[in-house]
């Protein structure tokens, strides 16, 4: 077990968790803690909000100790840490890493990052596993392949350069920041991934945006592409994936990562009839949010789950080109 026995004040021995929400992603984050639950991880989930604390927080028992602290099962609790910050949470990333392993799980020997629209499908033995190989990381979809002498990663040389760092590695893929996991001896590779994104901000970036411009700019998608270079000049070895493991293409998903709509925003029959049907990532949130935290009334997900099933029924038949 990664944590100190429940209940009393969080306490770290091995490995744990941290994500980032605000808003509506409360209904991502009852299903990344429903799905950790059932992929049989032990330990504490530090969730970093802005805003209201999630509407079903009152399902959960309160612990003792500092924080917002809940038992979501025998073995999994969820603390809450209240942010302050006026960027966007996505570029906030490397900053909360930090401040979990320095200021709250102290001790801890490897701390995961998943954003709160990711939902496990395989077991928790599997990132035990990944994790003795060095940072995690896995290949996205839409840039999965980057070559080593692409004009983007030769700016992100100059850049490297006026920032004294030395002589990167050569990689050709191009990494999703919504899944990374460092070793607390790797906790350098999160200070240059923080830099990265304080450069990003000094050359002008929007840091309340999760996107700025085109991919012409260094820093267009900026939590992501700082995390990119941050790969290339680390001294740490690096463990990646292909973008299967997070469902982006056939194969053996290990999550599912709800990129694109929301599975819980807008009606899945109108995107279905528009073309767009619902992606593995949608079908498997509603097998999710049942238990054992309902951010659905059973009467709300029936109709939820109906819904979803309808819409996958119309894919079947019509696709947008």
């Amino acid at each position: 077990m990664s944590d100190a026995a429940f209940p009393g004040p969080p306490s770290c021995s091995g490995e744990t968790i941290c994500t980032l929400f605000d808003g509506d992603f409360h209904f991502g984050l009852a299903a990344l803690l429903n799905s950790l639950v059932r992929a049989g991880y032990k330990g504490t989930v530090w969730a970093g909000y802005r805003g209201a604390l999630p509407p079903w927080v009152h399902q959960l028992q309160r612990l003792d100790g500092p924080g917002d602290a809940y038992l979501v099962a025998e073995q999994v609790r969820v603390v809450f840490l209240p942010v302050e910050t006026g960027i966007h949470l996505a570029l906030y990333k490397p900053q909360f890493m930090l401040d979990v392993l320095t200021k709250h799980a102290r001790g801890c020997e490897y701390i995961w990052f998943f954003d709160s629209d990711i939902f496990l499908r395989g077991k928790w033995a599997f990132f035990v596993s990944w994790q003795r190989f060095g940072i995690a990381v896995c290949q996205d979809i839409l840039h999965h392949l980057l070559p080593e002498h692409d004009p983007l990663r030769q700016e992100w040389g100059e850049i490297a350069t006026s920032m004294g760092l030395g002589k990167p590695r050569m990689l050709m893929q191009y990494f999703n920041s919504g899944l990374v996991g460092v070793s607390a001896a790797h906790v350098s590779f999160l200070q240059l991934w923080q830099r990265l994104m304080e450069k990003a901000e000094a050359m002008g970036v929007n840091m309340q945006a999760i996107a700025s411009g085109d991919r012409a700019m260094p820093f267009c998608i900026p939590d992501q592409d700082a995390l990119n270079i941050a790969a290339m000049y680390t001294e740490h070895p690096l463990s990646p994936t292909g973008p299967e493991i997070m469902g982006f293409r056939p194969g053996r998903p290990v999550t599912y990562h709800a990129v694109g709509p929301k599975p819980w925003r807008g009606s899945m029959l109108l995107r279905a009839l528009a073309g767009e049907a619902p992606g593995g990532a949608a079908k498997f949130f509603y097998t999710q949010v049942s238990s054992p935290i309902r951010p659905y009334s059973p009467l709300q997900l029936r109709a939820k789950q109906l819904e979803c099933a309808a819409a996958a029924f119309i894919g079947r038949f019509y696709r947008r080109n």
